[in-house]
């Protein structure tokens, strides 16, 4: 069975801070599933020269003490770029409607308790393993905004073209050696 280790820093509206180990078996894109090994921390990604741009969106994960909500950006290519930063849903569950993804009211989006609903869970907890993506609008940015606690999480991919040679015609040509000169080497075979 596919696994995928998510560590992203879950901050409290208190400020503080944690890391916790999150294995994801179960990924679902607008409520269809997708391969898990697709979900990446990874922001600089290669792509086809025809790839269009992501689309904003975010995502619902199970934790032990409670979901999490995070921005995630989805890739044309299917690839799932998952923030490192998170809040936890409970602290958000009396103004959740009110939260934006990237100027869209969750209201009109979707909201994450209909994402835990449809897993089979009820509030903030929803079975573990299971990672569920909302998307929104295209755009290289996923920006939650939280306007009753003033904060802000953002996420953003950088697309490099397959076809893009940073080098240029100036690429180096491979010097090889075996080693240093100076001196005699002894091989051992």
């Amino acid at each position: 069975m596919p696994l995928v280790l998510l560590k992203p820093h879950v901050v409290r509206r208190e400020g503080d801070i944690t890391t916790p180990d999150i294995i994801v078996d179960h990924l679902f894109i607008d409520f269809e599933p997708a391969p898990v090994n697709r979900i990446t921390h990874e922001i600089w990604q290669q792509v086809p020269t025809d790839e269009t741009a992501p689309r904003a969106s975010y995502g619902v994960m199970a934790l032990g003490g409670g979901a999490l909500i995070l921005p995630v950006l989805v890739l044309a290519s299917g690839a799932v770029v998952v923030a490192r930063k998170a809040w936890r849903l409970n602290d958000l569950d009396r103004h959740i409607a009110w939260v934006e993804l990237n100027e869209l009211n969750l209201g009109k989006i979707g909201l994450p308790g209909d994402l835990i609903e449809y897993a089979g869970g009820s509030g903030d907890e929803m079975p573990r393993g299971y990672f569920f993506v909302q998307t929104a609008k295209f755009s290289h940015i996923a920006s939650l905004y939280d306007p009753v606690l003033a904060r802000r999480l953002e996420h953003r991919v950088v697309l490099e073209r397959t076809d893009f040679d940073r080098w240029g015609d100036g690429r180096p040509l491979a010097r090889y050696s075996i080693g240093p000169t100076q001196k005699e080497i002894t091989h051992f075979i």
